[in-house]
């Protein structure tokens, strides 16, 4: 299966998804998604659980062969404009990306909240989850925040990842749930 990235606007992802799966036959492509992924916000007193897509601006698709997708992409006139203008690129990803993105995303093509563990020194005792694919390269945690930045090499550079994590405080409460456009929503969910 090969994959592919395209690069447009931040915040027309879903609108891209939606174009493409409304225009272009099944048979042509295996999967178009947005990866998103789980950040927890603080809103009035409560935790609300919600998904974002974890690379701005970024839509995936696969297939099997490339040149009768792309012939058909190129006859959508919204995603044409986009080529023409350079407004949206559509590049190959390596085999290392491909296999990077399903283990941290997974079927769901969501990036679950990683479980830290950390003493009341700052000190991390464990990490769980997609964050543990970060080994030795997370760069800092903003624990009020609920996030850490790490570094991995994607697309041939060097990118930060901002992925969402969950403190020992957080097991068993209740968070309210924002889907954002990507993904399916709950009402609410316990957590842990």
């Amino acid at each position: 299966m090969l994959w592919y990235i395209m690069k447009t606007w931040m915040g027309r992802e879903n609108e891209l998804v939606r174009e493409i799966r409304r225009c272009v036959p099944p048979g042509m492509y295996l999967d178009c998604f947005v990866i998103g992924q789980e950040r927890i916000w603080r809103k009035q007193q409560h935790n609300v659980l919600h998904i974002e897509p974890l690379l701005p601006g970024c839509v995936f698709i696969t297939c099997r062969e490339t040149e009768p997708l792309f012939r058909r992409l190129e006859l959508i006139p919204a995603i044409s404009r986009l080529l023409v203008s350079r407004e949206m690129n559509l590049l190959p990803l390596m085999k290392e990306d491909t296999e990077f993105l399903e283990k941290i995303s997974g079927e769901d093509h969501i990036v679950r909240l990683s479980r830290v563990e950390k003493l009341s020194d700052g000190t991390i005792t464990g990490i769980t989850g997609p964050l543990a694919a970060f080994a030795g390269s997370v760069e800092r945690y903003q624990f009020k925040k609920r996030y850490a930045i790490a570094r991995h090499r994607f697309l041939g550079e060097d990118t930060s990842f901002s992925l969402g994590i969950l403190l020992d405080e957080d097991m068993g409460q209740r968070m309210l749930y924002e889907g954002l456009g990507v993904g399916a929503e709950e009402p609410m969910r316990a957590i842990g």
